[in-house]
Order: C-alpha cells, then sequence, then structure tokens
C-alpha cells in the first residue's frame, strides 16, 4: 500500500485531514515532549542527544474544518523547541537537546512539498544539518538510519514514528532489527488491521505482503476458520495482535484502536519498546486523550483474555478511556491485585516487587501506574496489604508508592476477604 489517500504538490490545494488524524498527530507531538521530560529528570544533566525518525513523513501540512493542519514533521520539531526552551529556563547550567530528524517520504512530490514548507516556515538553515529529507521507502532507508543512530553515541535514544497508510509497507523484520540492533528504541506504529482482515482471502495466503508480517499460509488459514460465528472480526483482530505481538520482539506495547469516523474503520496505534516506564507514560497519554481511542478489550489486567462464547463488541465499544472505563478498571484491579499478590508470594516472606507486579502484567491492559497505585493505597488501608519499601521500612500511610516497594500479606489478616 502507498499513501495515495493524499497527495502534495508545491502550490496546489492541501489533501484533507480527518479528526482521527488530528488525534494521532496529537499523540506524537505530545509523548515526544512526555519522552523528553522522562529522560531529562536529573537536574544535574545539561545534554540529551536523539533521533527522531519520521518514516512516513508525506507533505507536512493539510486541510482541517476550514483551515490548515500541521503534519507529524512540523508537530515534531515544534515539540523538540518547546522542550529544549523549557529545559534552558529551569536549568541553571542551560540545557541543550540535540536532536536529529530524519523525514522519509518515496513520493519525490511530497519531499519537494515538505522542502519548500521547511525553508518557508524558517527551518532552512538546519537542513542537511540536523533535519535530512529522503526520499526512498521506509524499508530501504531503515538500515542507514539504524548505522547513524549507532554512530551516534553510545545511548542511541531514538523514536521511530511510522504513521504507515495501509499494513504491509513496514515488514516485522524490520522492527525486529530495530529493537535488536538499537540499545533504546521505540516505535509508534500505526497498522490497518480492518484492511488487513479484508485482505485476507484463501487466495492470498501466500501473498508476498503478507510473508512481510511473517504470515505464513497455515496462519493465514487458521485466521480464516475463525470467521464463522459471533464477534469473528474482533477474535481474528485478537488473533493478528497476538502474533504481531511475537514476531516484532518487543518486550512493552500497547493494544490501542484508533476509529476513524469518515471511512468507518479502525487501525491500531502501537507503540512498542523495551521499557516498562516507556509504555507506561503510552498508557497514561491515551487517558489524557480520549475522545479517538478505544482498548482491544476490557477493563483490569489480563484484559485480552477473549471469551469466544461472548460477545467481544459489547466491551470493546464500550471502552472508551473516559470517566466510565476509568471507574470500571480501579474495580476490576481491586478485585483481581489480591489474588495475583496472594499467587505471588507462595513461598515467598519478601513478597512481591510492585515493579514486577506491573512489568508482569501491564501490557494487555489499560491499566496504568497511577490506577494500580490508588488500588494498592486502598488495599493497604483496609488491612489487606502491607507496603514495605525498598530499604524494609513498612509505609502504612505514605501516599507515594515507589518501583521498589514490596506488597507483603500480614502475618495476621483477613485472610483477603477479597479473595472470595
Amino acid at each position: 500500500m502507498t499513501r495515495k489517500h493524499y497527495d502534495w504538490r508545491v502550490d496546489e490545494p492541501l489533501p484533507i485531514l480527518g479528526d482521527h488524524s488530528v488525534a494521532k498527530h496529537e499523540i506524537f507531538e505530545q509523548y515526544l515532549g512526555i519522552y523528553i521530560e522522562r529522560l531529562t529528570r536529573t537536574f544535574s544533566q545539561t545534554m540529551l542527544n536523539l533521533t527522531i525518525v519520521d518514516g512516513f513523513c508525506g507533505g507536512g501540512l493539510y486541510q482541517h474544518r476550514g483551515g490548515e493542519a500541521e503534519g507529524s514533521p512540523l508537530r515534531l520539531l515544534r515539540a523538540v523547541e518547546e522542550a529544549d526552551k523549557a529545559l534552558n529556563a529551569a536549568r541553571i547550567k542551560g540545557f541543550e537537546v540535540r536532536a536529529d530528524f530524519v523525514f522519509i517520504d518515496e513520493n519525490t512530490d511530497h519531499i519537494a512539498f515538505l522542502h519548500d514548507l521547511l525553508i518557508k516556515r524558517g527551518y532552512g538553515s538546519r537542513l542537511g544539518t540536523d533535519i535530512f529529507l529522503q526520499c526512498s521507502t521506509f524499508e530501504d532507508a531503515c538500515p542507514g538510519i539504524i548505522a547513524r543512530i549507532q554512530a551516534k553515541g553510545t545511548a542511541q535514544r531514538s523514536l521511530f514514528f511510522l504513521d504507515q497508510y495501509g499494513w504491509s509497507d513496514v515488514r516485522f523484520a524490520t522492527i525486529r532489527s530495530i529493537l535488536s540492533q538499537i540499545k533504546n528504541p521505540e516505535i509508534l506504529l500505526t497498522f490497518a488491521v480492518d484492511a488487513l482482515i479484508d485482505f485476507l482471502t484463501e487466495k492470498r495466503t501466500e501473498s508476498t505482503a503478507l510473508l512481510g508480517l511473517d504470515l505464513q499460509r497455515e496462519d493465514v488459514r487458521a485466521l480464516l476458520e475463525l470467521k464463522s460465528g459471533d464477534g469473528w472480526r474482533y477474535l481474528i483482530q485478537n488473533g493478528l495482535y497476538r502474533h504481531v505481538q511475537s514476531r516484532t520482539g518487543a518486550s512493552f506495547y500497547t493494544p490501542f484502536f484508533i476509529h476513524s469516523v469518515e471511512s468507518h474503520r479502525s487501525y491500531w496505534l502501537l507503540h512498542l519498546s523495551s521499557h516498562r516506564q516507556a509504555r507506561d507514560e503510552m498508557g497514561k497519554l491515551h487517558w489524557r486523550i480520549n475522545n479517538h481511542f478505544q482498548h482491544h478489550g476490557g477493563a483490569g489486567f489480563h484484559a485480552l483474555g477473549f471469551n469466544p462464547s461472548k460477545d467481544l463488541r459489547q466491551d470493546l465499544m464500550q471502552f472508551m478511556f473516559d470517566d466510565d472505563a476509568r471507574a470500571r478498571s480501579e474495580a476490576a484491579v481491586l478485585d483481581q491485585l489480591p489474588r495475583m499478590i496472594h499467587a505471588a508470594n507462595q513461598g515467598d516472606l519478601g513478597g512481591l516487587v510492585v515493579e514486577q507486579l506491573f512489568a508482569g502484567n501491564c501490557n494487555d491492559t489499560p491499566v496504568t501506574s497511577d490506577i494500580l497505585s490508588s488500588q494498592l493505597r486502598l488495599l493497604r488501608d483496609e488491612g489487606e496489604l502491607m507496603i514495605v519499601s525498598g530499604a524494609g521500612k513498612e509505609k502504612p500511610r505514605a501516599k507515594t508508592i515507589a518501583w521498589d516497594d514490596r506488597l507483603i500479606l500480614p502475618r495476621q489478616r483477613s485472610m483477603f476477604s477479597r479473595l472470595g
């Protein structure tokens, strides 16, 4: 698939951007700001090196609701500028965010439009210095980008925004290369799952595009067998999601949907990383920007354990990251935590470390560390749980729960009344 839905040419009308894509670009911009804030919390720090890759950048400007809307290149540039300004103002010794930007598009007209746009917006002097435009497919460009990041330094901080129009422009082998060859990458990948499901037919079991997703003939046939019965589309989505999870090699990931009102289609916005904290920050951002997002499942932990006997559509369509969804998540976590902690504490007098609890269960859930902490405090206040600091000191009234805190069952307790 290509970005034929959008077309940019210098001095010609801009393509029209849908509301769901505006929300997606907002996620990109806000997450980049959160990412920089997360990596600059040491007050003595004076510099941050990172590389930002926009693998399907387009022309960078759209029509939206009668006006103009900035695309990902301008929004990513602005996010770094604002973070750099704020850090400089807050640090006595000053601060410098040394970010290289790599904008890639295979269409020469799109690159020409973006080049012209960046000059008009005052970025001309930076082209070829810290802003690089590349007319290429992302697949062809990726090996050189990996080498560039490896040569830049030891930390190799990098963000890949892979906003493909369909589902076949990024091979899973390429994602594995990024995650295995770079020390600290994060990937935000859009994936048109509804379009892929429609593409799946018996005649296409050996399609080259499907092979790029590591979907072999037997994998496709197994998915096609799910096309009978209620909720078949969501069963296939779940099967595909499990496949994406296993074949990309990401330790931490998100399964959130963006729904396009204009096309009546949904696609995934997948965040892939090797860090628990990165996954948690992305989860929190979905709760803050909730008007276009759905969670692929229900509330609480283990939310993607679909039951084929249930109507899968009900939970999916109702979970919209609103106040009701948060209340349902808190109730589910409060019910689940005693059993999870009890199982983990069997034969272990040292207790369960909070980070171990979260990192081991956060991927298939809308639960964030904020939700987890609030329910752990509630269980402690009810006498169902002891929270002990990493230094061994009990925290009977502390409002803050640290990642190295340990969760211990009291010696004399109500036998976890919530265990049932």
